[in-house]
């Protein structure tokens, strides 16, 4: 029976576009055909159409850009749905979650400036009859009326347990929207940071459907609140998709960029890209950047005696510290199986070497490659027998990278 009035739904809404003939074979899940339905007829007069959103987001959050509503768009990419609109419906969003309840449905929700919009859907056959009817409306062919009963009987009011908890695609989405992402860029230009209410609580564990928006939820709630990223123990990178490893991604450079004092990667590059706007946005962050650091780093008469006679302690973070047991771990492995030579009292300098070398580290792609170079390249290191693709591909298994 969902399957049917979902058919008849995809039918319904065909007709009222005024589409010849039959629509043609679309996705095989329900949530694929229904965006193959958009995509098909988004040129047909009083069309909704999929919302396009940006390839990436964090450019536009890190230097502060207000003239676009980049953390939405970035919530809606980490949050799994497939947002559209409708040009008689300014300033309103459909978003469909692309992952279904336990009855099957795929809800639909609206979002409107921001917020919660009153509008929402049970299932994909719900909002389909509804949008059939709303082009009807659109085009002259019913009333006012006729468009309000339809509404009443296809819409419906979420509010069921599904929607208390990290399940909910729009609890999800709420929940990274009131993250304060965008104003973390902006604070620590200023050698500041925002006040963080939550640290995410314990990690999603589970691998059910959905694990991975709960887990990018939870990364960025913690990596706000500590500064620093930390993946659950048995979750890698590689187990992630593209938009969620993007966040870690993206995460990684912020953190070592709060550590490490440095400007970071996506700013330098915004700063001399083509986009004038976002150019002249990112050169003012360096210059607040450089400033504050430049304040904090001028030392008395008495700091700069300490400093000509007391080296810098090197400076740990959460990040920094199991990384170091890490690499630890595997040079050990490598002496074991006689793939190094080094002296034991040596060990601890290499290390420092290597975690000062990941920590300018742009991805984990770039870290695994800095950390090889290092390696190579280190005078703490008496032989080294594997060529450099076989040790970058022994960190990479021992770091579970």
């Amino acid at each position: 029976m969902p399957q049917q009035a979902f058919l008849k739904g995809i039918r319904a809404y065909w007709k009222a576009l005024e589409q010849p003939g039959e629509p043609p074979e679309l996705g095989e899940s329900r949530i694929d055909a229904f965006v193959d339905l958009l995509q098909l007829t988004a040129d047909a007069e009083q069309a909704f159409r999929i919302l396009q959103l940006p390839a990436s987001p964090y450019v536009g959050i890190a230097v502060g850009d207000e003239s676009r509503p980049w953390q939405l768009h970035w919530a809606l990419q980490v949050a799994e749905v497939e947002p559209f609109i409708h040009p008689g419906l300014e300033g309103v969003i459909f978003v469909a979650d692309t992952i279904a309840d336990p009855e099957g449905r795929h809800r639909v929700y609206t979002i409107k400036d921001g917020m919660r919009g009153d509008l929402e859907f049970e299932d994909l056959a719900d909002v389909l009859r509804w949008m059939g009817a709303r082009v009807r409306y659109a085009k002259g062919d019913i009333g006012e009326e006729e468009l309000q009963d339809v509404q009443g009987s296809a819409s419906a009011v979420l509010d069921d347990d599904w929607e208390e908890d990290t399940t909910s695609a729009l609890f999800i989405l709420e929940e990274l929207l009131d993250t304060p992402l965008f104003e973390a860029w902006d604070a620590i230009s200023r050698g500041q940071w925002p006040l963080v209410e939550s640290d995410g609580g314990d990690p999603p564990v589970d691998r059910e459907d959905g694990w991975q928006r709960r887990l990018s939820l939870w990364l960025t709630r913690r990596f706000l609140a500590t500064r620093s990223l930390e993946l659950p123990p048995d979750i890698a990178v590689s187990d992630m998709d593209a938009v969620h490893r993007a966040l870690v991604d993206h995460l990684i450079d912020f953190e070592q960029a709060i550590h490490g004092g440095d400007v970071p990667k996506i700013i330098e590059d915004a700063a001399a890209g083509k986009d004038p706007k976002i150019a002249k946005l990112a050169q003012r962050w360096i210059e607040r950047h450089d400033s504050w650091r430049t304040a904090a780093s001028v030392p008395t008469p008495d700091e700069e005696q300490a400093f000509e006679e007391e080296p810098i302690p090197f400076q740990h973070t959460p990040f920094t510290r199991k990384l170091m047991q890490a690499l630890s771990a595997s040079l050990d492995r490598m002496v074991e199986q006689g793939e190094i030579e080094l002296d034991p009292d040596r060990k601890e300098a290499l290390l420092i070497e290597l975690v000062t070398a990941a920590s300018d580290a742009r991805s984990v792609k770039h870290m695994l490659k800095k950390l090889t170079t290092t390696l190579v390249d280190s005078e703490h290191v008496e032989e080294i027998y594997p060529s450099d693709d076989k040790i970058q591909e022994r960190l990479k298994e021992d770091l579970g990278g």
